[in-house]
């Protein structure tokens, strides 16, 4: 079964919300919490994928320091 908790955010976000999004069938939502649950894991999966970039990032730095290192005790 899934639990959920609840978010507050402002009446006008909320608002801009349901008339931007909800009350246009084009967009495919039916409420303002289906819009904000695809909003919430689209921009979780942004912050992820920006971590590991930098995570691969320093590795690489890492790997390329110690490469210089071994060369210069050579």
């Amino acid at each position: 079964m899934v639990k959920y908790s609840t978010i507050s955010i402002p009446k006008e976000l909320h608002e801009e919300i349901r008339q931007t999004f909800i009350d246009d069938p084009r967009y495919g939502y039916s409420s303002v919490a289906e819009f904000s649950m695809e909003a919430i894991k689209i921009r979780l999966a942004e912050i992820r994928r920006a971590l590991e970039e930098e995570r691969s990032n320093k590795r690489r730095k890492i790997k390329r320091t110690v490469e210089r290192i071994k060369k210069q005790l050579k």
